[in-house]
């Protein structure tokens, strides 16, 4: 096993250069746009920080599968590929939490957490080039994160523009 994780020359032999380019390049693509509505929100996780946390998800899930189709059967050495996404999981998890503030006036933030939740989702699902999964998250991440904003845009109400809350918007 050790041997293994020391080994350099890993090199995913079914997975070409295009596909983990398409793999990550699509989760930072997705994870940046998730971004443009947290940062048209004025919250602090913009469009560079869902990109990066998309495609690092991605990037895991990607070096997670490849360890374990490297690991031969007759070896005795077992890797599950699924630990890396439950890792990705709670790990983003505690990134998420550091963006939820509480204060007297109530908690915000809750929103911007939940958005770099998804965000590694929609990588973990890309690196596993599952494109369905993670176009479907996407749709409703994007979603639920802008028909709120459309919805003022046409009442033409402002009142809310000082609001702190992140679940309003």
């Amino acid at each position: 096993m050790t041997a293994l994780l020391l080994q350099t020359d890993l090199q995913p032999e079914h997975i070409s250069i295009w596909s983990i380019l398409l793999r990550i390049g699509v989760a930072a693509g997705m994870g940046m746009v998730v971004g443009f509505e947290r940062k048209f929100a004025e919250k602090p996780a913009g469009a560079r920080t869902m990109a990066l946390i998309a495609a690092g998800a991605a990037s895991f899930t990607l070096m997670g599968q490849v360890l374990a189709e490297e690991v031969s059967p007759g070896t005795g050495v077992q890797l599950d590929p699924t630990r890396i996404v439950s890792y990705i999981i709670s790990g983003v998890g505690f990134l998420g939490a550091g963006a939820i503030l509480h204060s007297k006036r109530g908690i915000s933030g809750l929103t911007t957490a939940s958005a770099i939740w998804a965000s590694a989702g929609i990588g973990a699902a890309s690196g596993l080039g599952l494109y369905r999964i993670a176009g479907v998250l996407f749709g409703v991440v994007v979603c639920a994160l802008w028909v709120p904003w459309l919805g003022s845009f046409t009442n033409g109400d402002e009142s809310d523009d000082n609001n702190d809350s992140d679940e309003d918007m």
